[in-house]
């Protein structure tokens, strides 16, 4: 602690630095902007090494971050923390706080947080319109992208995190069960060690298919570790489909489809079985420039069925213009479906 007493003014704020980056790459989606700012206050002198040794802290911690009492502790001293350094940094007065407090307040906020593992931006993957991807993720995973299609991929010590904003994808998990491979999309998070399952955001709906193996799909919101599970919480098993709308407290849907004919779109095929047309046009305008667009919202209630090529906008038309009360009018690059 003697040394800590003789810091320069300029290693404290240093140090104060490195933990409240700890604490904003942890908790914080940070903005392109905040990013350059992290990016060029990390290439100062010792600042890599000041960072280290925060981050050594974090990880020292353990993991139990996402217990109800400690995420309630995090908040708390997250807030008092940033409020205190905020003040002594807009003040341009270097605080009174010394390497042995700093380091103090890192560990307090470190037990209230899981830790942090890797200091590095998220990985983006996607995919553009009409185009498929198999990608190779660190962990020896496989994922399948369907057409315009994006998802950010963060790999850590303790767990494997996916976020999938859009589209739909397919994972082949590599085993590894002291690393759960989570994916989070709308307001769900599915859970899975070692398996094979896909994931999609259509029309406002999560949709979850199991393939191979176990998951849990969780509200995303849902941190609270016991024995008891959770109410939304749901252990799917192998040759399974979940249907969530998001946002609704209503109990999600659960049927057992066809599995070949749900993973024609890896072929480029799209099956559609008793859908709704708002659903179905949603995933054609995935593959094609030639959008098609309803004209009335009451349309996308109609139901579909049938197997059409991705990016056979005439033959999709066709067969719904032929089934059912509705014609087409070109506008310009969309196709409109209106009622007839």
């Amino acid at each position: 602690m003697n040394d800590a007493a003789n810091l320069r003014p300029d290693e404290d704020a240093a140090m104060e630095a490195a933990a409240l980056w700890c604490i904003r790459l942890t908790e914080d989606d940070l903005t392109p902007a905040e990013w350059d700012e992290f990016e060029a206050w990390l290439a100062l002198p010792d600042h890599a090494d000041l960072l280290q040794d925060a981050a050594r802290v974090w990880r020292e911690s353990g993991a139990i971050g996402d217990w109800p009492e400690i995420i309630a502790l995090r908040s708390k001293a997250l807030s008092q923390f940033r409020q205190q350094s905020q003040k002594r940094w807009l003040s341009g007065t270097p605080g009174p706080l010394r390497r042995g407090a700093a380091w103090a307040a890192m560990l307090l906020l470190a037990v209230a947080t899981a830790g942090i593992w890797y200091v590095t931006r998220p990985d983006a993957i996607e995919t553009g319109v009409g185009e498929r991807r198999v990608a190779l993720l660190a962990d020896g995973s496989h994922v399948s992208l369907d057409a315009t299609t994006s998802m950010t991929v963060r790999m850590k010590d303790e767990a494997r995190q996916i976020e999938l904003v859009e589209g739909r994808a397919k994972f082949d998990v590599a085993k590894d069960p002291l690393r759960p491979f989570t994916v989070a999309a709308g307001d769900k998070l599915i859970v899975a060690v070692g398996t094979s399952f896909s994931v999609e955001l259509v029309d406002g709906e999560v949709r979850v298919i199991l393939y191979e193996g176990q998951v849990e799909v969780r509200d995303r919101a849902d941190t609270t570790r016991s024995a008891v599970p959770a109410r939304r919480r749901l252990m799917m098993t192998a040759g399974s489909e979940l249907v969530d709308t998001v946002g609704s407290a209503a109990p999600p849907q659960v049927s057992r489809p066809d599995l070949s004919q749900t993973l024609g779109w890896e072929l480029g095929l799209i099956s559609f079985d008793d859908e709704p047309l708002v659903g179905a046009v949603e995933r054609m305008n995935r593959y094609s420039a030639r959008r098609i667009r309803l004209a009335d919202p009451a349309l996308g209630a109609i139901r579909i069925d049938g197997m059409f090529r991705a990016g056979d906008v005439d033959a999709f038309v066709e067969g719904v213009t032929a089934l059912h009360p509705v014609r087409q009018r070109i506008a310009g690059d969309e196709v409109v479906l209106e009622a007839r």
